[in-house]
């Protein structure tokens, strides 16, 4: 698998689907979420997308928008990277880019960050569901170096070429299930035993985060809201 090079021992904090409401509560919620992340004192950090909580709306403001990154960056120098979730593609993406990249939280789509200070490269790929995924391949400085990939939508992840540790959100983990029935809707074309949790095969490792926040209804029903603490060692 190519996710260890056996030189690193590194911590990892991933948070998806903060789905923050554009409220005191909610800027008070995302607020100690963050800083218990800090509290980790993990070595990067990696948001997974969908960061408000009505995107569908398209009405989306600067105020609002720039409320919530100035939260995500609140990390006391832990370097942050960020790709788009589909909400934020429903609620300009370009303007989340510019806002995020401006707040000091370096935006993948489709694109290799190499931190240099870590030995790590970082390839972030666009959001499947919103038809923003393009494979891009690591280059050949990545080669030595310990490789992670991360997305919204964890169908991104089996795109043919896709290969080692890809990290994702957006299901929610089904955020509501259903005694003897099973989550009530998965909105993720990948595989089913790769929605949730974690998954491996012969080419690809894939953990879904169950994530922070809720969509559409502001209830979980056995599922769990988190942020993930990966180590590496």
């Amino acid at each position: 698998m190519d996710i260890h090079s056996g030189k690193h021992s590194l911590q990892l904090a991933f948070i998806a689907d903060t789905h923050t409401p554009d409220s005191p509560e909610g800027y008070q919620d995302l607020e100690t979420l963050i800083s218990e992340v800090v509290k980790a004192s993990p070595d990067i950090i990696l948001l997974g997308g969908d960061y408000v909580s009505n995107g569908a709306s398209g009405q989306i403001t600067d105020k609002n928008r720039h409320s919530i990154i100035s939260l995500l960056s609140a990390t006391n120098n832990i370097p942050v990277f960020a790709v788009l979730g589909n909400h934020e593609h429903w609620s300009d993406p370009e303007s989340w880019m510019k806002a995020l990249n401006d707040g000091g939280i370096k935006t993948l789509e489709n694109q290799v960050e190499v931190v240099e200070d870590l030995e790590l490269c970082i390839r972030g790929f666009g959001d499947k569901f919103s038809h923003a995924f393009e494979y891009i391949d690591f280059p050949e400085s990545c080669a030595d170096r310990l490789k992670i990939s991360f997305t919204h939508d964890p169908a991104g992840a089996f795109h043919k070429d896709v290969n080692g540790l890809v990290l994702a959100g957006h299901t929610h983990c089904g955020q509501i299930k259903l005694p003897f029935i099973g989550p009530i809707y998965m909105p993720s074309q990948s595989p089913e035993e790769a929605q949730c949790g974690l998954y491996e095969d012969e080419q690809r490792q894939v953990f879904v985060s169950s994530g922070v926040g809720t969509s559409v209804l502001p209830i979980r029903i056995m599922t769990q809201s988190q942020w993930d603490l990966i180590t590496f060692n």
